[in-house]
């Protein structure tokens, strides 16, 4: 009975992996643009306004946005830090509502958005 119990569970827990989305866990827009799922991140196809609206259907009361500047190779800008979006009791808001109020500079990034105990990474591109 173990063994077709806990074949059962490897075999939801595989066929879940196949299925579940590592880089885009739920949906999230950027400037009216959906994100498409990709590996290892999902990506926005075109540039965006820095004041872009960042949206996100979750049903967090609480979600967290990092905001991180990448190079060529998709890897962290060194000494670069990252920009922080809440959203408290809603799911829209814009790129440009950082906690500390700067606007966000022309560029690449990839954007983290935590919701419902899970991670979408997303590439955007800044105009």
């Amino acid at each position: 009975m173990k063994r077709i119990l806990l074949f059962f569970i490897m075999s939801a827990a595989f066929a879940y992996g196949l299925f579940a989305s590592d880089s885009l866990p739920f949906p999230v827009s950027v400037g009216g643009q959906a994100a498409k799922d990709g590996t290892p991140f999902a990506k926005i196809e075109n540039p965006v306004a820095a004041d872009a609206e960042l949206s996100v259907q979750s049903k967090d009361a609480m979600i967290i946005v990092n905001v991180n500047a990448v190079n060529a190779k998709n890897e962290p800008v060194p000494g670069s830090t990252p920009a922080v979006i809440l959203l408290q009791g809603k799911t829209k808001t814009n790129l440009d509502k950082t906690m500390d109020g700067k606007k966000l500079a022309a560029g690449n990034y990839v954007v983290s958005v935590v919701s419902e105990g899970k991670t979408a990474s997303i590439l955007v591109t800044i105009k």
